[in-house]
């Protein structure tokens, strides 16, 4: 929305979606340091802790404040921001050139109506399965993959995002094909890497067919840069 920003909570700046549309943005912190935000003299302060009402009168002192629920989908996250912004042509352009180009993946792809996947997600030793947030949003959209049954009832149904996941589970979890997100540390490489070794693993269809794809815990995310990115990513992962 071309929209100036001065500060920011950078906790997730070394994300590859995100680090090179950083120039200029001051880290304040998380939840944010008050001094180092005043200091920015910023017009306006969208507050993401939208909850605590503490916050938003200590960000209120410095400039207007809008408590931001991040946590809405992402369409709604644009057309909220579009609103705020008076911007709202520029919000639904942005979702309508990500729904075409999401639906022109989709039609790369070529997935067979009622093909599953699964999206198991390696963090140290904990295993989960996700569901239709996070990287699902985009794997559970319209055109795209089925969600397995187990996952719709233990985990959509439920209202929840993910459910830690029992590796002797796995195969009642598991989709015609599966992503396995790995966090980018020592320990949860090793743990991935004896998981996609075991015997059990091997027993799965979908890996004694080949539709296995590894990648980055990074992509476990609908935040929008990275979305707009995973329309390239996700054909590069199953060398389509």
């Amino acid at each position: 929305m071309d929209i100036p920003i001065v500060g920011a909570n950078l906790i997730h700046a070394s994300k590859s979606y995100i680090v090179d549309r950083l120039e200029g943005i001051e880290d304040v912190g998380n939840p944010g340091d008050l001094e180092a935000i005043t200091a920015l003299q910023p017009d306006l302060i969208l507050n993401g802790y939208n909850q605590d009402a503490d916050r938003n009168a200590a960000f209120s002192k410095i400039a207007p404040t809008i408590p931001f629920n991040s946590a809405l989908p992402f369409t709604e996250r644009v057309r909220e921001l579009g609103n705020i912004f008076g911007k709202q042509d520029e919000a639904e352009q942005w979702i309508s050139r990500f729904d075409t180009k999401a639906e022109a993946m989709w039609e790369k792809l070529n997935v067979a109506e009622g093909e599953t996947a699964t999206i198991f997600l390696q963090l140290g030793k904990q295993l989960y399965v996700m569901g239709n947030r996070s990287l699902g949003v985009v794997m559970y959209r319209e055109h795209g993959f089925a969600i397995p049954p187990a996952i719709q009832q233990n985990i959509i149904d439920k209202d929840l995002t993910f459910v830690e996941l029992s590796e002797e589970l796995m195969p009642d979890y598991a989709g015609d094909h599966l992503f396995v997100l790995t966090l980018d540390n020592d320990e949860s490489r090793a743990e991935s890497e004896r998981l996609l070794q075991s015997t059990l693993w091997k027993t799965l269809p979908a890996v004694q067919q080949g539709r296995v794809y590894t990648a980055s815990a990074d992509w476990n995310t609908d935040n929008l840069l990275a979305l707009e990115q995973l329309l390239d990513e996700l054909p590069k992962w199953m060398n389509r």
